[in-house]
């Protein structure tokens, strides 16, 4: 009896102590969670469906340009104090279409792009922008903010800092950003027909039995323009 007594004795405040610790810790994880769900900011979602991307280029030399558009997969942009922005965007690069051709032409033009002389779709199916911050330029009359907006451009598996101005309507309950986002295709391994390749005595152009004149009528400019137009779904996902 004594035994079972002086078992008791010591049992029971561990008991305690163990029942203690468990109830610290749970508080703890939820103080966490609570302080995880106040830092989180609140998610504006893209749709994707609405969205609209028109990619441009061309020609160097002579004045002849291209333009088509892109669809987004997916994206979703975070809403920061002080109406600041970040998030990511996926773009969908297997669904790159042309607007300015024939049906023959444009399917040979985008069947080229398509290729690994360019955007190597079949190995690189999407490409992605990752917004890192944004400054405010200027307050509209109408609410709207022109932005200053940075982040990475990855393309190809390249990344690469990219920095552009967006006009951002943040007070509607659809949320837009518009405006021209500009990249370097060289910059992602795009070298095909390049402004760079032009002087290199090692490029293809030394393989064609052409004048310089000539092959400068072929060049394709470096710089590729990406027109933007990015609507949310209504409101607002608050974390």
């Amino acid at each position: 009896m004594k035994k079972i007594l002086l078992i008791l004795c010591l049992t029971i405040p561990l008991m305690a102590q163990s029942t203690n610790n468990r109830e610290t810790l749970k508080s703890i994880g939820q103080q966490k969670q609570v302080e995880r769900k106040a830092s989180a900011a609140p998610t504006i979602i893209i749709n994707s469906r609405t969205s609209s991307l028109e990619w441009k280029g061309g020609l160097k030399v002579v004045n002849k340009n291209h333009s088509g558009n892109l669809k987004l997969k997916s994206g979703n942009i975070y809403l920061n104090e002080g109406n600041k922005i970040s998030g990511s965007i996926v773009i969908n690069m297997i669904s790159m279409t042309n607007i300015d051709l024939s049906d023959s032409k444009k399917e040979y033009l985008i069947g080229h792009l398509r290729s690994q002389d360019f955007f190597d779709v079949e190995r690189f199916p999407v490409a992605s922008l990752k917004i890192k911050n944004s400054k405010i330029l200027e307050k509209q009359s109408n609410g709207k903010y022109n932005m200053e907006i940075s982040g990475d451009l990855t393309i190809k598996s390249v990344t690469k800092p990219v920095i552009f101005t967006a006009l951002v309507d943040l007070g509607s309950d659809i949320k837009s950003a518009s405006g021209t986002m500009k990249f370097n295709r060289i910059d992602f391994g795009v070298q095909y027909r390049s402004e760079m390749k032009l002087d290199d005595a090692q490029s293809f152009w030394n393989d064609m039995q052409t004048t310089k004149k000539t092959t400068m009528d072929k060049v394709i400019k470096d710089q590729i323009e990406v027109k933007f137009n990015i609507v949310s779904m209504p409101g607002i996902l608050e974390r």
